[in-house]
């Protein structure tokens, strides 16, 4: 099978165990944990052999180096007794002499390392146990009764996605299984689900009849199997996540949906479908979201799918028998919907809209950065995830009555000003416009907890960038992704133009003395921009100044609702654009009565006259703004609690240094973003056009990581010193 990384990748250092899957048409498949100890000893003279998936490589390999010491058991006691380790060897060369031909897969164990919590046998569909893996130092064998969460892993029927989350989920107080499906499995989904089922009934009632709480999480195909579980036994699921569930396959993904039809996909040569494995893992995988250490060791899932399984398992996922709407508003548990904003093979966004609407208890939660393979990438926390969204389990102490545990009856909803689909609907709109100016948005840890009860209203406060259209719509949509419906205040005058009805269907209203206190008093998020019309018309050598007026009624506002602010800066436009005339220069023109004339007939003050920009690397004065397209970068500073200042309204002093420091935080932002800038390597468009291409082709070398999460480190690393330096 194709592996990424080749053999002279090094064996990444931090990792105690390796997991090697050798699961391929005409060869074994076994699973190996060995310790950091055992892959130092032979990295030098084996550059790897153990990702080989050659029959005879690998029974070569396992015989150079069957004598080779310190391989420790991941779960119990290491085998110190020579005639254990021989007994073992011996087992492990038997299992491997298979015949070529031999397709039935086996999970056998390196000398001394057997593995660990999981069946004898794993030829066939079972629950595994995965916390082994786990060091031993974090594991509390003895705490009663803790809630399960079983995991329906994707195409590759291992559960090799949940490794990296083990920690977290198992810090957040779960207890774990993992379902398997071997790849020589051809079970279809009612038999999947009559074995499944009675192995996690096994798992969640006790000998007296209790009952444990259980979450079932499924990831892509495993979603669709995790629905199938909880309609198949409604009262044995607490709750279900889904993330990116293929429900939607054979309309999101017509490419693959065709090759399932057809069955061509099992007849391809091992070499064909090798090289099909390294275009599909770029779709699959983000790459600047997965780190060196992280790559180094990642595989597409279909390295552990053979081309025949693959085939099978897609014309599975073309059957969407009992996943119609009727068929799904059986299920009523509270279930988390968790889909990828950039989901490149499935539209993860759009199916996770379908399910809300249809599914009577479910809640929708995007990943805007992430890819179909989220569960890899360094930033997504799953435990982190359903915390924030209501979906913790409920904790118990060791004389709990196992059978009182149940989960909430619904999930925490609020009717929203402007529907999911809306806002959907709005993203396609500014899709080829977010390709062209690749928006950059850092500070994202800052943003307090969407999905926190009791819900308190949001203030965004910051800079508004020349002509205000060129990113405003974007980072309403950029807050969207990250769990946040901002109402804008539009200018009067768009209601003049006729434009009114459009930025009323996605969230806007009109500008007005009292239209802000409305919104934060009815609980909503609200954008705000002090500056206003004339830090839109922006003159000459006033880019990315703050044109604030000196008035506190914006925090007054915010402090009298308790509302949260969160200060903001906004980088690209203002480069976007080259003034030719501002309002200086057309106060001298002979146009000036005209002008004048116009701007008092539509009620727009004098001091906010649009400039006249020049064509982009012209000096060709243009009646309509034409940009050149520069990249959009957000930044989300500290968020500032008014909770504290809620008592102290007629405090002129408090409410001055609470303004002061909302804006020294936005003009703290604004440099971070320059310094940023300065050093973002995609910055010009051809530059970061080729390389958002280059993500998305084939990639035959050991992985590295991208320009992306260097911008990132170097955006917290900017942020922490400005951080440090207010402190002091």
């Amino acid at each position: 099978m194709a592996f990424a990384g080749a053999a002279s990748t090094p064996v990444p250092s931090r990792f105690t165990l390796c997991t090697t899957f050798v699961a391929a048409p005409a060869k074994a498949s076994c699973w190996i944990l060995c310790t950091r100890q055992f892959f130092d000893s032979v990295a030098t003279s084996t550059q790897r052999n153990l990702e080989c998936c050659s029959v005879s490589r690998a029974r070569n390999f396992i015989r150079a180096n069957s004598t080779a010491n310190g391989c420790a058991n991941a779960v119990s006691s290491t085998y110190t007794e020579a005639e254990s380790r021989e007994a073992k060897q011996a087992e492990l060369l038997s299992a491997v002499d298979v015949k070529e031909e031999l397709v039935t897969e086996e999970i056998t164990g390196a000398p001394s390392c057997p593995v660990p919590d999981f069946s004898t046998s794993a030829n066939h569909v079972t629950l595994l146990s995965p916390l082994g893996l786990l060091p031993e130092s974090v594991r509390d064998e003895n705490e009663y009764g803790r809630p399960l969460l079983v995991y329906v892993p994707g195409m590759d029927g291992t559960g090799e996605g949940i490794k990296s989350q083990l920690g977290s989920l198992f810090g957040a107080g779960y207890d774990i299984r993992c379902v398997y499906i071997p790849s020589n499995d051809r079970s279809t989904w009612q038999q999947l689900v009559d074995i499944i089922l009675p192995l996690v009934r096994e798992e969640v009632y006790d000998e007296t009849g209790g009952k444990r709480h259980l979450t079932v999480f499924g990831e892509s195909f495993g979603g669709c199997l995790a629905l199938r579980l909880a309609q198949a036994d409604p009262s044995l699921v607490s709750r279900l996540v889904l993330l990116n569930p293929a429900t939607n396959f054979p309309t999101s993904n017509l490419l693959g949906s065709v090759a399932a039809q057809t069955g061509l996909l099992a007849l391809f040569p091992e070499p064909l479908y090798e090289i099909a494995q390294d275009i599909v893992l770029p779709l699959l995988v983000k790459r600047n979201r997965v780190s060196t250490s992280g790559t180094e060791e990642f595989l597409s899932p279909l390295d552990f799918v053979p081309a025949g399984c693959a085939a099978w398992r897609l014309a599975m996922l073309n059957d969407l028998t009992s996943l119609s709407d009727s068929d799904l508003r059986v299920v009523s548990m509270p279930t988390l919907l968790i889909a990828s904003a950039k989901d490149r093979i499935l539209s993860s966004m759009t199916e996770g809209a379908r399910l809300q609407r249809v599914l009577s208890n479910a809640k929708r939660v995007v990943l805007p950065e992430s890819g179909h393979t989220a569960l890899y990438e360094d930033n997504v926390n799953v435990a982190d995830i359903m915390s924030s969204n209501g979906f913790d389990h409920p904790r118990r102490t060791k004389n709990a009555d196992l059978s009182s545990v149940s989960s909430p009856s619904t999930v925490a909803k609020r009717e929203e000003a402007v529907a999911d689909e809306v806002m959907d609907e709005m993203g396609r709109i500014l899709e080829f416009w977010r390709i062209l100016t690749s928006p950059y948005v850092s500070g994202g840890e800052n943003l307090p907890p969407p999905g926190r009860e009791p819900r308190r209203p949001v203030l965004f406060v910051g800079n508004h960038t020349m002509f205000g259209v060129y990113d405003s719509a974007i980072l309403v949509y950029e807050l969207y992704l990250r769990g946040f419906r901002c109402r804008g205040l539009a200018h009067p005058g768009h209601w003049i133009a006729g434009l009114g009805g459009i930025f009323e269907r996605y969230g806007n209203v009109k500008a007005s003395q009292f239209a802000a206190y409305k919104l934060l008093k009815d609980g909503e998020n609200v954008l705000l921009f002090p500056g206003g019309a004339r830090e839109v018309c922006k003159r000459k050598g006033e880019e990315y100044k703050l044109l604030w007026k000196p008035t506190t009624d914006f925090v007054r506002m915010a402090s009298r609702h308790n509302a949260i602010i969160v200060p903001f800066g906004a980088l690209g436009a203002d480069e976007a654009f080259t003034i030719a005339y501002d309002a200086n220069d057309l106060r001298v023109s002979p146009f000036w009565p005209l002008i004048e004339a116009v701007y008092n007939r539509v009620g727009i003050d004098l001091d906010n006259i649009y400039p006249i920009t020049a064509l982009p690397g012209t000096n060709i004065p243009s009646p309509i703004p034409v940009p050149s397209i520069e990249r959009i970068y957000f930044h989300f500073a500290e968020p500032i609690d008014t909770a504290d200042f809620a008592s102290n309204l007629n405090d002129r002093a408090k409410c001055q240094e609470l303004y002061m420091s909302v804006k020294t935080r936005v003009e703290e932002s604004i440099v971070l973003l320059k310094n940023i800038r300065e050093s973002d390597p995609e910055r010009e468009l051809p530059i970061r056009l080729a390389a958002k291409l280059g993500r998305l082709l084939p990639e035959f070398a050991p992985r590295v990581t991208a320009s992306q999460n260097g911008l990132r480190r170097l955006g917290t690393e900017l942020e922490n010193v400005m951080r440090d330096e207010r402190l002091v």
